[in-house]
C-alpha cells in the first residue's frame, strides 16, 4: 500500500511566492529520498465538474500513508513551505486542500484524463458507496479512501480519489455521459446528487 497526496489548488493568491515554493519543492518529488515522495501528476484544472471552481490539482505519492503525513514537517520540505510565510499559515500565498489517503498504487500514462476529488460530506452513506462500487466501470485506474490526515484547507474532507479515464476528453464528458448519468438516476443523484453527497470533481490531464 502507498500513501497520496491529492490536492486541490483552490486559489493562488501570490504568484510569484507560489512560483518560488514550487521550483523548490520540485526536486524532492522525484521519488529519489526516504520518503519515496513523486509527483505522479500536477495540471490545471479543465473543468470543475462539481463543487466551487478549483484552479489545479496534484497527487503525490509516497512509500507509505505515515510517509504522506510526515514529509510535510520533513526539514527540507518545511524550507519550501516557509516560502510562503509561516509553517502555520500559508493562506496570504495559496488557498490549497492537501490530503493524504492509503490506496494500492496506481500507475499513471501520460494523456490520461483524470477526475481528482474530494468529498466533502456523504448524506446517504448506503446511496453513495452502492453508487461509487458501480461507477468504477467508466474509470481506467483508481486510488481512493478516506482522508487519514489533512495538512492544508480551511474546509475538511472525508474521502479523496483520482480516477483515471482513457483521455481528457473522456475526463471531460463522462459525467454527463448517459451511462454515467443512468447511474447517478438509479442511486437519486441525477437531478441534484448533494441529497447524497458533496463533493468536488476536478478534470485534469496528466
Amino acid at each position: 500500500m502507498k500513501g497520496y497526496w491529492i490536492n486541490h489548488i483552490l486559489e493562488v493568491k501570490d504568484a510569484e511566492r507560489f512560483t518560488a515554493y514550487a521550483d523548490a519543492a520540485h526536486p524532492l518529488l522525484d521519488g529519489d529520498n526516504k520518503y519515496g515522495a513523486k509527483m505522479l501528476m500536477r495540471s490545471p484544472v479543465h473543468e470543475t465538474l462539481k463543487g466551487s471552481p478549483v484552479q489545479a490539482a496534484a497527487v503525490v505519492e509516497f512509500d507509505s500513508v505515515q510517509a504522506a503525513i510526515d514529509f510535510w514537517d520533513d526539514t527540507d520540505y518545511a524550507k519550501t513551505r516557509l516560502l510562503m510565510g509561516t509553517l502555520i499559515d500559508e493562506t496570504a500565498v495559496v488557498d490549497r486542500r492537501v490530503c493524504c489517503i492509503e490506496a494500492e498504487a496506481l500507475i499513471v500514462s501520460a494523456g490520461q484524463g483524470f477526475w481528482i476529488n474530494h468529498v466533502h460530506e456523504i448524506v446517504d452513506e448506503t446511496a453513495f458507496f452502492s453508487y461509487a462500487d458501480a461507477s468504477m466501470e467508466h474509470f481506467t485506474s483508481a486510488i481512493y479512501g478516506p482522508v487519514v490526515h489533512q495538512h492544508a484547507g480551511g474546509q475538511k474532507i472525508q474521502l479523496a480519489a483520482a480516477l483515471g479515464l482513457e483521455n481528457l476528453q473522456a475526463a471531460l464528458e463522462t459525467y454527463d455521459s448517459a451511462s454515467y448519468q443512468a447511474g447517478l438516476d438509479i442511486f437519486g443523484m441525477a437531478t441534484d446528487e448533494r441529497t447524497v453527497v458533496n463533493r468536488t470533481i476536478c478534470a485534469i490531464e496528466a
